[in-house]
Order: structure tokens, then sequence, then C-alpha cells
């Protein structure tokens, strides 16, 4: 992916998305600095460069909304007590953290390992001790280039649906509620 096209998806990123992110950011950064024994630690912010690798190595464009917070804020954590409990993969390894097919529920069955080996695992969900991800699905992909939000559970088999349609999740819309749902646990 070129440099002029990532900075074009970036300033393009529709007003209401940044906005969302940006509210919820500020929300989390509010909660943590009002919450004893917990902090909040953004990587550094990805420059355009940084993206156009990430694309070429992915072989596909990134979601502009994720693409508008890892050039505004940089993947992140929370840390409570020592414990990390909410946060982002490194967005170099969304390959490397996938979990291993044999371990999945269906991972003998070609489409679960297929399903696996295409998607993006950007979260984890809850708990860092266990294989549960929130992962972005390369096939589906709405006519603004957001990709559909999937969660991966463990316990459950994987597959990745072509148009997910009304329950197309964005991440816009996927970073808002993580951030309103962590507020709402440890408030």
């Amino acid at each position: 992916m070129s440099k002029e096209s990532i900075q074009e998806r970036y300033e393009v990123c529709a007003p209401a998305l940044r906005q969302a992110i940006d509210r919820a950011v500020q929300r989390l950064r509010d909660f943590v600095a009002e919450t004893d024994d917990m902090s909040l630690v953004f990587a550094e912010t990805l420059p355009i460069g940084a993206i156009a690798q990430l694309e070429n190595k992915y072989g596909l464009a990134l979601p502009p909304a994720y693409v508008y917070f890892l050039r505004t804020y940089g993947a992140f954590v929370v840390h409570y007590g020592g414990n990390e409990l909410i946060g982002m993969v490194e967005p170099g390894h969304l390959h490397a953290t996938a979990p291993d097919p044999d371990d999945a529920v269906g991972g003998d069955e070609d489409e679960v390992a297929a399903a696996i080996g295409e998607a993006l695992f950007f979260q984890y969900i809850d708990d860092f001790s266990v294989e549960n991800f929130w992962a972005f699905n390369p096939r589906d992909r709405r006519d603004d280039g957001e990709l559909c939000v999937v969660a991966y559970y463990h316990d459950e088999a994987f597959a990745l649906a072509q148009d997910s349609g009304a329950r197309f999740r964005d991440f816009a819309a996927h970073i808002v509620d993580t951030v309103d749902d962590f507020i709402a646990t440890y408030a």
C-alpha cells in the first residue's frame, strides 16, 4: 500500500468515527486517572511508513478507524495492581498472536484453519491468559474500507462471514464498547 493512500484513509476516516474514538479514549484516560493503582500505557503512534509496512506484511489495507487510532494514539494497555486488564496487540504481531488451529474447536477442518490464518487478531478479550480475541475479518469490508470486527473464543468453532450485514461492527464501535464495558466493570 502506498503512503499516499494511507494518508488519504487516515484523513478521510469518517469524522463521526474519529469523534467516537476520541471521546472513548478520553473517557478511558479520565477513568484511569481517578482509579488508584491503575495505569494506561500507550505505545508510540505509528507513522505512515510503519502503517504501509504493516499493510504490505498482511497483504491488505487496514481499516481506516484502526489506522486513525494507531496514528493518533498507538496501541494501548491498562494495568491494575500489576495485571494487564485490557489492551491491544502490538500491530506487528496480528498474525503471530493467532491461536494455533490445532487447539481450536474444529481446527482440523480446512475452513476453520483458513479463517484463523486470515483473521488479524488485534486484542485479547478480557484475560491475557485465555486465548479469546477480537479480530478483523478481511472477508467482510464495507465500502468505506472498514473491516468487520469478530470475536474468537477458544471453545467455539471460528468462521469468517463474507457479509455480516446488520451485525457489522467496525473498529470505532468496538473500541467505544470495549471502553464503556471496561469502565462499567471496574467502576
